[in-house]
């Protein structure tokens, strides 16, 4: 297959160079297309009236100064766009992306937008929590990266919705098993808003804060993928990429009505 890769961590970043390798590896054409740096957060940002730095790294290598999904499309729009890819894939994430956080995630953002230009995507995640070391980070890496690999070798026998993106996320060092889930309406991670201003500057009116959050939380429904993930599982599930109407429309309705111009 020819593969498209693209991440939100850096072109350079371990979890998409142990995943190229392992594609590489089972005879596949891969083909890297990411952030010249670290750019996780993005969700689906994109860089409208403002130039893009694109550099060539390589033959199969492009750094782009811009947002993970900026990736996917120059590469589908105009890098690439005599070249049919069989499937696009960002990642390996370096971090979890289930529940709300996908709303977050540039991981996803850069999977979301090669589907919308109607290619099949799959988006990968790795917990690397207990991962303090880079051989203990490569193993997981790796076993992500069979995870993905097991699923571009049968995505002819899956039946792929339109417009939907294929989440895969794997629990680092250990797993129990493969298992569907949907995907959580809460985040796993607790957020938070660490306060870095001094008391001065905060009498001032000027205030810094770290936006994040380390601390976990489970999901007390046993499908979805935040609390499958915390049991040790991998999950798939596909994503939506659109935002589609609803049909609990009759209060809007009476009130557009109502309206007077």
């Amino acid at each position: 297959m020819r593969i498209l890769l693209c991440n939100d961590d850096g072109y350079q970043a371990m979890g998409i160079q142990t995943l190229a390798e392992t594609l590489r590896g089972a005879g596949h054409d891969v083909t890297i297309v990411a952030p010249h740096e670290e750019r996780s957060g993005q969700s689906h940002a994109m860089t409208f009236f403002r130039p893009v730095l694109v550099r060539k790294i390589d033959t199969s290598t492009f750094a782009v100064h811009g947002t993970p999904a900026d990736c996917a499309f120059l590469a589908l729009h105009d890098l690439f766009k005599n070249v049919k890819f069989d499937l696009v894939m960002s990642g390996i994430n370096h971090g979890l992306n289930v529940g709300w956080d996908v709303n977050y995630s540039g991981t996803v953002g850069a999977a979301t937008e090669a589907a919308s230009l109607g290619y099949r995507a799959i988006a990968v995640s790795v917990d690397l929590d207990g991962c303090n070391t880079s051989e203990l980070m490569k193993k997981a890496f790796q076993n992500a990266a069979q995870l993905a690999l097991y699923f571009v070798e049968q995505s002819e026998k899956i039946q792929w919705p339109k417009l939907e993106v294929l989440n895969l996320n794997h629990p680092g060092l250990r797993s129990k098993g493969l298992r569907q889930a949907s995907c959580g309406s809460i985040s796993v991670y607790v957020p938070t808003a660490h306060k870095m201003t001094s008391e001065e500057l905060s009498k001032q009116g000027t205030h810094v804060y770290m936006i994040g959050g380390q601390a976990r939380r489970g999901s007390d429904v046993a499908e979805q993928d935040v609390n499958l993930i915390q049991e040790g599982y991998a999950t798939a599930s596909f994503l939506e990429v659109r935002q589609a109407s609803t049909t609990n429309t009759a209060s809007l309705t009476s009130v557009v009505n109502a309206f007077k111009s």
